[in-house]
């Protein structure tokens, strides 16, 4: 797969990577996880958070002038005080008992560098080189470290603080001794200069380059106030200069340790919703007593975007970060089978594809569209798991078979394939009344979305493009639809045809039906209509003036399990879903998309579509079976023609409710029961227990149809139906 594509549907997420505080903080603190710590009031476990990134956490904390303070999301997003860090740091400083420094278990290594300055920078850059166990020598002129920190009225906690800090260090000092000249140096491997302010450079620091630390002679490297940076900001850089002193004594070239960290993306800031502006805690003395500090870390956000993670039931049970998800799909592009090395197979197939997740992201990234990607690149290189689609790829066929067009005064009706499959009359007393007030004519066809849906690329491209062609044959008519999800794709696939929406059309129209018993109602608004208000609008009112009364509720573009065709692919997560937006409102629910309507009545939600308000038709609970005849039904009351009988329909059976209900559970309509019992009869096949059982089955590719049943008055009794997604071979 492309990654140039990859990334561009990952958009600028930045969900996992540091907050804008520590991009601000020249040390790079991950402020989070410390201020975490702070408010548990973990006062070691934050002083180490603090000592991993600081090499002199009071130094810092004294000195420091708060750039994470400028950018904390507290102050800039909400408006309220920025979270006290200085503060909380010095608190911790204070209330740690294990400050003194990290001593790795590593053997001494041979290299020697020396170190000129012992002011704050030259000391980190030697503190981090000594833990590594080179050998470090520090330079100075004066009889003492600290540089100019020495006058300062803090020197006694800060010259503490050194202490601590080399105290488990082997690391050699020489004071009162002034470098003259870099030859004074040759002995050793490397060299850092951190002569300080107006210090000397012997000639190298215009040949230095700033994010490496390194100059023209790759043994001689300048960090530090020398450079001009103030105090923190040349700490820093001389802590990160010794990585490039490493990397240099390692391979012979700093370059591999240079970084990208780029403190501009301090400005760049998560949503916060529900949050509300908070004042900080003031100190009642001169250091936040412990009580204060962890009431004052508690006031951090944690900022992080989250909007796509928090907002999906799919995003929230696999775990994985947008850009953990985008490797994992790149990966699954070169995976050699259908299960994927990267684990990611069933979330790429379990995700109902509705957007909602690009909607809500500040930066564009746009999950539902990588799963996209990738299930066509899956497909393209024939690596996935064709069991998941491929009822539904069954059922674009049938609705294929079935088209049917009616030309129309300079529109047509196009009701879609599951409105049509979920009950015919409701479709012709719509298409009466459009036919009766604009001459409208019919398409009763799909949209392709299945085919779209299960990353079937070049099917989906054949289904438009007989789309077209009727939609041409029938003189380039306005499509009036009624599924979001048919207008959405045809919006995108064949932008040259104009669409209307059915329920804007009806409520110009002045269109009124009955309330068929549903005195209050919530609409459910199905995943297509994030950005159609008109659209939720009309359907509302056509709820109003059949009489019922219509609660406030949005859901938000929530999908209601359906999209996606998520069902086989992890059918606990489509259960969950379901579940979750069924019990989103006590009313019954108003629907304007079959798919939901189906949904929800399944799972026991009382549930009715606004054509069914509109036209007094019920359409009760058609099983698969049902809907499939349905579509059928349709074309023949539209055209004549009546449908082709299969040798299968013959075949008789009756089963328990239970059953039934497994069957529509699986997927498992009873015409290939039906199939399955005649190619039985026909092959002399199947399997008769003691108890005289018979056990068939049926394979259709990708899947696998059992059926246990009894022979009982010319037909049979169905005892179970279970099928296995995946093909059977039979060998011998």
């Amino acid at each position: 797969m492309e990654q140039d594509r990859i990334q561009t549907l990952l958009g600028g997420c930045f969900n996992g990577e540091p907050a804008s505080c520590s991009y601000a903080c020249p040390f790079r603190v991950e402020l989070r996880s410390f201020l975490k710590k702070a408010a548990k009031g973990r006062w070691d476990a934050a002083y180490k958070e603090l000592q991993t990134a600081i090499p002199f956490p009071a130094v810092a904390a004294a000195l420091c002038a708060g750039p994470c303070e400028d950018a904390c999301q507290a102050r800039t997003v909400l408006g309220g005080d920025p979270v006290s860090v200085r503060r909380i740091e010095a608190a911790v400083c204070e209330y740690a008992k294990r400050k003194a420094g990290a001593a790795y278990a590593i053997p001494e290594k041979p290299e020697r560098v020396a170190v000129v300055g012992a002011g704050p920078c030259g000391l980190s850059c030697a503190l981090m080189l000594a833990q590594k166990k080179y050998q470090v020598t520090v330079y100075d002129r004066a009889d003492g470290w600290g540089g100019s920190l020495r006058t300062h009225a803090s020197f006694d906690a800060f010259d503490t603080d050194f202490r601590l800090q080399f105290a488990p260090l082997k690391t050699e000092f020489v004071f009162s001794r002034e470098i003259g000249s870099l030859t004074e140096l040759t002995d050793f491997d490397a060299v850092l200069l951190a002569t300080g302010a107006g210090g000397e450079s012997w000639g190298l620091l215009e040949s230095r380059d700033p994010g490496l630390s390194s100059t023209s002679d790759p043994r001689v490297f300048i960090a530090g106030e020398v450079t001009g940076a103030p105090l923190m900001e040349g700490m820093a850089e001389a802590a990160r200069a010794a990585r490039s002193i490493e990397s240099f004594l390692q391979t012979g070239s700093a370059a591999s340790a240079a970084e990208v960290w780029d403190r501009g993306l301090a400005c760049r800031f998560a949503p916060h919703p529900g949050e509300t502006p908070s004042g900080a805690v003031v100190p009642s003395g001169a250091v936040y007593t412990q009580e204060e500090a962890k009431m004052e870390a508690a006031r951090c956000l944690q900022c992080d975007c989250g909007a796509c993670m928090n907002a999906c039931e799919l995003m929230e049970k696999y775990r994985k970060r947008p850009p953990r998800i985008a490797t994992d799909v790149q990966q699954d592009g070169q995976s050699r089978n259908s299960v994927s090395s990267a684990s990611i197979t069933r979330q790429t197939w379990s995700c109902n594809l509705c957007s909602r997740c690009a909607l809500l992201c500040p930066e564009d990234t746009d999950i539902a569209g990588l799963f996209q990607y990738s299930r066509e690149g899956r497909v393209a290189a024939n690596l996935y798991p064709p069991a998941l689609h491929a009822y539904w790829l069954r059922e674009l066929e049938e609705v294929e078979r079935a088209r049917a067009a009616i030309p129309g005064n300079g529109a047509v009706f196009f009701p879609g394939c599951r409105l049509s499959a979920l009950s015919p009359e409701l479709v012709k007393k719509t298409y009466a009344l459009l036919q009766d007030k604009l001459g409208a004519g019919i398409i009763a066809d799909c949209c392709g979305i299945p085919a779209w849906w299960a990353g079937e690329k070049d099917r989906f491209e054949r289904h438009i493009d007989a789309l077209r062609e009727t939609w041409t044959a029938l003189g380039k008519p306005v499509f009036i639809t009624a599924c979001l999800s048919c207008e959405k794709i045809l919006a995108r696939f064949l932008p040259e045809i104009e669409l209307r929406s059915l329920y804007a059309v009806l409520r110009e129209l002045g269109v009124t039906g009955s309330d068929m018993g549903l005195a209050a109602a919530a609409v459910f608004d199905p995943c297509a209509s994030a950005e159609k208000p008109e659209v939720k609008e009309a359907v509302r009112a056509l709820a109003a003036v059949s009489g019922v009364s219509v609660s406030e509720y949005d859901n938000g573009g929530k999908c209601c399990g359906n999209g996606g065709h998520m069902r086989l692919a992890d059918p606990a997560l489509y259960g969950s879903i379901v579940s979750n937006r069924s019990g989103e409102r006590e009313e019954p629910y108003i629907v304007y998309c079959a798919n939901c309507r189906d949904t929800f009545r399944e799972a026991g939600k009382d549930c009715r579509h606004i054509l069914e308000l509109l036209t007094g038709v019920d359409a009760g609970s058609p099983t698969l079976e049902e809907k499939r005849k349905n579509i059928l039904k349709l074309k023949e009351a539209l055209t004549g023609d009546a449908p082709t009988a299969d040798p299968w329909d013959r075949i008789a059976v009756t089963a328990p409710e239970e059953v039934l209900r497994k069957m529509d559970a699986l997927l498992i309509p009873a015409g290939d029961v039906r199939r399955a019992l005649y190619e039985a009869e026909r092959d002399s096949a199947g399997f008769v227990d003691a108890d005289g059982r018979l056990l068939v089955s049926l394979d259709l590719g990708s899947t696998v149809i059992w059926v246990l049943c009894v022979q009982e008055d010319g037909g049979y009794r169905l005892m179970d139906v279970y099928s296995h997604r995946m093909h059977v071979r039979e060998e011998g």
